[in-house]
């Protein structure tokens, strides 16, 4: 597959996604960004170059090189055990069949949530953390995003439509049977990243990697999402987070206290195993690129009021250090 965050003009179409190429734009071609498709297969093809030769220069341009990227620079922390610490007995959840999300999924998410690009759900996609399930509620079978990590202990849905769930009088995050909805999401995933970024909910958790993307310090950063302003960190997780600076993204939802209260018991517990530095973020006084305010209750309303710039989009994965 192509990884989309390297791609410029990136264009959502039913079934596809339409980009500029970058072997065209290479030679000083394809000015309207529209020569390359990818196909929810993966499958991609450049409308004026079929050549072997051509394609092969789109994936060395842009191709998913996770593997062949450097890990991020070592920091000092304390060791972390050989195998992931003992948890509290719990049954895994009851998953559906798992997929990726395919592009038109992704977009989907985005245009619901007024986000300019889907960059951050295709990184959560390769990170295995977004997955596509179809939930049980209410009678039916219903399209769902669904964020989990490799444990499989906790896992969260939410309908691909927005709506709620009505078997669970209305609300829209269903935590699937048999999960441990304390536990944190991501902690495995976060080992080799230097910075961790706490965030409370799935739509926060979709937004942590596209705003960190924006900035360009994704690689820099994992994700972990705490399902709940009512949860605590199990002591069992509180090792993953020994030794790394933590930024914890604060809620102003109808009662801000209540998020504030949160946030400050889990920096204090983070404090107090060890973690390197813990802030916070809050969006409340976000202002738009001309100045003027944008009322935001958490990180999720803050990615809807980036701009995606033409024709040229923020570098993916630098690595860097965030501020």
């Amino acid at each position: 597959m192509l990884d989309l965050t390297r791609l410029q003009c990136v264009k959502p179409r039913p079934g596809k996604v339409i980009a500029a190429c970058p072997a065209c734009r290479e030679a000083g071609g394809d000015k309207a960004g529209e020569h390359l498709a990818i196909f929810d297969s993966g499958a991609f093809h450049c409308a004026v170059d079929s050549s072997e030769a051509h394609r092969r220069r789109i994936w060395e341009l842009a191709g998913n090189r996770d593997l062949d990227r450097p890990a991020p620079p070592p920091i000092a922390r304390r060791p972390m055990p050989a195998k992931p610490p003992d948890r509290p007995a719990a049954t895994k959840p009851r998953l559906p069949p798992l997929r990726p999300l395919n592009v038109t999924e992704m977009a989907r998410i985005a245009e619901i949530r007024r986000w300019p690009t889907f960059a951050g759900l295709e990184l959560l996609t390769q990170r295995g953390l977004l997955w596509f399930g179809r939930v049980w509620d209410g009678g039916a079978e219903h399209d769902a995003w669904i964020v989990t990590d490799s444990t499989r202990l906790n896992a969260q849905a939410r309908r691909l439509d927005g709506r709620p769930w009505q078997g669970i009088g209305g609300a829209k995050a269903k935590t699937l049977q048999g999960s441990q909805a304390s536990w944190p999401v991501g902690l495995p995933e976060s080992i080799p990243y230097p910075h961790i970024m706490l965030v409370e909910g799935g739509p926060d958790f979709l937004a942590a990697l596209l705003s960190a993307w924006w900035g360009g310090h994704a690689g820099a950063i994992a994700p972990v999402m705490i399902s709940g302003t009512g949860h605590t960190i199990p002591a069992a997780a509180l090792p993953y987070f020994a030794g790394k600076p933590v930024t914890i993204c604060t809620h102003a939802d109808a009662d801000p206290a209540k998020g504030q209260a949160a946030s400050q018991r889990w920096a204090d517990q983070l404090r107090e195993a060890g973690a390197a530095s813990v802030q916070f973020a809050a969006f409340a006084r976000t202002r738009t690129e001309d100045g003027t305010p944008s009322p935001c209750k958490d990180l999720a309303d803050y990615a809807a009021t980036l701009h995606m710039p033409e024709p040229d989009a923020p570098d993916a994965d630098t690595g860097a250090a965030p501020p």
